[in-house]
């Protein structure tokens, strides 16, 4: 399974009124040696008691996850192109 199924069953679970040591009991019985630990269990637990009740991870501020774009790619093959010789760090920039 996934972490955002795991993340499902455990918020179901706590939204039942069941408590970490509750909700991995009841996964270990289910999912065998494929279920997550107790410290993600409990984490997720933290997160829902905090008012965070999505299982989704949120896209983090910073840098894009991708920089290859097909503008990205024109532009650097036009460069290398013009000048055979250019360096990465050259391009970099």
């Amino acid at each position: 399974m996934e972490a955002v199924e795991y993340g499902s069953v455990i918020k179901f679970l706590y939204l039942k009124g069941q408590n970490s040591t509750e909700i991995h009991q009841e996964m270990v019985q289910v999912y065998a040696e494929k279920c997550p630990n107790y410290s993600t269990v409990t984490h997720w637990v933290r997160k829902f008691k905090s008012g965070f009740l999505s299982v989704m991870d949120e896209q983090c501020k910073g840098r894009p996850p991708s920089v290859v774009t097909e503008k990205n790619v024109s532009t650097v093959e036009k460069l290398i192109m013009q000048d055979r010789r250019i360096t990465v760090k050259q391009l970099a920039f």
